[in-house]
């Protein structure tokens, strides 16, 4: 029986789950906003991969506002902030057996659920300062994902790939389930690798490692992965912030397996691609600061891990994202 998929976001990382899902052969449904939902209704999603050109057209293209049937699966591809108003409204898609799977960069807002906690944190209070998403989202339902895809949308319903796609799922509890082996099924004959793991906690430092050490450094630097990790000006500052992340992941008994400089060679082989942020600063939209690096060093001052490094180039970021919008504002009377 034909399972049924919701898509949540249409930008570039959902546009990439969502055709590629469709070419497989399931029946996708893509929950877009404003104009993009009826020029994705009208073009569908062109995705140009490292595998060619493809022209596809999901099951459906809805609103927040249209009645859907109940889901089997969820993919929540959008930005963090969006996540406070779907936790919200997810119960209207699901049934009793549906696995919602966020696809997003940083810390997840749920790092503490599911597992005993022996640490000297329980929640992150940046990422959910009202309590909306702990009263709010059926965690139950969740299983953990860290994403290895580098996408950009070249308009509205255009998206460009120029590397491998790569999932990573894991459940909460660390355990290896029935419903974590259903969802690595889906993407057989996707050209997306899924992969089951038991520790998701691990990979998620590893995607933190390359989030905090390019995300922000790409505005400040207004460079690309592959000049951030090679260029010999910017190197070593890429260097201390992996070394700080590591630093913090050990106090929560993470195990980060790629040793720095491994890191900075397979970031230097990325390519002319920019971070989702160097995106976001360029077309004046807010930086999505509080997973990838604020609640990092949350965590961080928890055990008194110091982060100067990672904490300048934040600082730098906001500063220049801060007189952007200004400017971009101003020019806008």
């Amino acid at each position: 029986m034909s399972k049924k998929i919701l898509v949540y976001g249409a930008g570039a990382i959902g546009c990439v789950v969502a055709a590629r899902l469709t070419l497989a052969g399931h029946q996708v449904t893509v929950l877009a906003r404003g104009e993009k939902v009826e020029t994705l209704k009208q073009k569908g999603i062109h995705l140009k991969d490292v595998l060619g050109e493809f022209q596809v057209h999901p099951s459906r293209i809805v609103d927040t506002e249209e009645c859907i049937e109940k889901q089997d699966f969820i993919f929540i591809a959008t930005k963090f902030n969006a996540l406070y108003e779907i936790s919200t409204q997810l119960k209207r898609y699901m049934h009793n057996a549906t696995v919602i799977v966020p696809l997003m960069n940083g810390i997840p807002f749920w790092y503490f659920y599911g597992l005993e906690n022996n640490s000297k944190k329980s929640r992150i209070n940046c990422l959910d300062q009202q309590g909306v998403l702990n009263d709010h989202f059926p965690l139950e339902h969740l299983i953990g994902a860290v994403v290895f895809i580098t996408a950009q949308s070249v308009n509205e319903n255009e998206v460009k790939s120029d590397n491998p796609y790569l999932l990573i799922f894991g459940e909460p509890s660390h355990q290896m389930t029935e419903r974590l082996h259903a969802l690595v099924e889906l993407f057989e004959n996707t050209s997306i690798e899924a992969r089951p793991v038991e520790n998701i906690r691990d990979q998620i430092w590893t995607k933190v490692m390359a989030n905090l050490s390019s995300n922000p450094l790409s505005v400040v630097a207004d460079a690309p992965l592959s000049k951030i990790y090679s260029d010999h000006n910017l190197t070593r500052i890429t260097q201390q912030i992996l070394y700080e992340v590591r630093a913090v992941a050990a106090c929560y008994g993470a195990r980060i397996n790629i040793d720095p400089n491994t890191f900075l060679k397979l970031g230097s082989e990325m390519g002319e691609t920019y971070t989702s942020m160097w995106h976001d600063y360029k077309n004046h939209r807010p930086l999505e600061l509080a997973p990838i690096a604020e609640a990092v060093f949350e965590l961080a001052d928890a055990y008194e891990c110091p982060m100067p490094t990672s904490k300048l180039i934040y600082e730098l970021t906001v500063y220049l994202s801060e007189q952007a919008r200004t400017r971009n504002n101003e020019d806008e009377k």
